[in-house]
């Protein structure tokens, strides 16, 4: 599944946190992209490493062929793994869930 059409919509520098935020709008007409595909695609559009590329955030605004995504693209690993909440790294796949018991 390609998504050729994109619009990146805002970007903003976060000098505090080390990071580049991105909102970015992208053509589903083919189904809602699944997070690898995102990521994948992402470190294409923005030209960043995938390691250091977290999707935050996807959502399909209703009645609309197109997805919504909010990205981070940070300096470097250590501030990524600082700053962003555990779940969001487990999420995508930087942490191993912890089995209980």
């Amino acid at each position: 599944m390609t998504f050729a059409e994109y619009r990146i919509v805002a970007t903003n520098r976060n000098e505090l946190l080390k990071r580049t935020e991105y909102l970015v709008e992208i053509n589903n007409r083919g189904g809602t992209p699944s997070r690898s595909q995102l990521r994948e695609l992402l470190a294409t559009v923005l030209n960043a490493k995938s390691e250091r590329l977290v999707v935050v955030k996807v959502w399909s605004p209703a009645g609309r062929a197109t997805s919504r995504v909010i990205a981070r693209v940070y300096d470097n690993e250590h501030d990524l793994m600082r700053v962003e909440p555990k779940f969001i790294l487990i999420r995508e796949g930087f942490l191993e869930k912890q089995k209980k018991g």
